[in-house]
């Protein structure tokens, strides 16, 4: 199987981040090599070391340029055709097999994401089968912005979303960024972002990110 490798994105939340690793290295399962890398924005070196206690093997860097420069970097650094983006204030109430994603990801270029985090189900859209397992795909035409078919949710991705859709936008606090990475997805004609079916729209995870993320821009 390919390896995938799990980007935590952090800053100085970490409480929350030591939950959402604790409940990702408990409850998430793959058949193949799963690989952790840090994308801190800069925290305190408080804050650096006790994530990097809780996961000695991962790459990591910790760097103050913003949301979007420092995702382009754990792209950049991941050696691996799948990535699972995971931001320090998911934690992951049940057990998570990404086995099944990772194939449908393999196995259809069409493919670009696989979402995971939250959706409300009256946005879902028709259902295509990928690697013998039904997906809603992720319109593009909804008439407004407040849709975000691009989320920093939970999401597992191929390098070939990158390929097509572009960096993310650097610059820009976190929620104009999903916005901006949105509108890419929205006037493209890349890869798909799918929700499997059957999936919860909500429950999965706890989003407990109570303390906005900080940004210096």
């Amino acid at each position: 199987m390919e390896p995938i490798t799990v980007i935590l994105q952090t800053f100085k939340r970490t409480e929350y981040a030591l939950r959402t690793i604790s409940a990702a290295r408990e409850l998430l399962h793959y058949d193949g090599p799963l690989r952790w890398y840090v994308a801190d924005d800069g925290s305190p070196l408080s804050h650096v070391f006790e994530v990097l206690h809780a996961l000695p093997d991962a790459g990591h860097h910790s760097l103050r340029r913003g949301y979007g420069w420092n995702a382009n970097a754990a792209w950049d650094a991941a050696q691996s055709d799948l990535t699972f983006w995971l931001e320090d204030d998911f934690v992951l109430n049940q057990p998570l097999d990404l086995t099944p994603h990772a194939y449908a990801l393999m196995d259809s270029d069409a493919l670009g994401m696989v979402r995971l985090g939250y959706i409300n189900p009256e946005r879902l859209e028709r259902v295509q089968t990928f690697a013998g397992r039904r997906y809603h795909t992720m319109p593009r035409d909804w008439p407004d912005m407040a849709f975000y078919a691009f989320t920093g949710h939970p999401s597992l991705r191929h390098r070939r979303y990158r390929a097509a859709y572009g960096d993310y936008p650097e610059g820009l606090g976190p929620g104009d960024t999903e916005l901006a990475y949105a509108y890419q997805y929205r006037i493209g004609d890349g890869p798909l972002i799918v929700w499997p079916e059957g999936y919860p729209t909500e429950g999965m995870w706890a989003h407990i990110g109570a303390i906005k993320t900080e940004t210096m821009l």
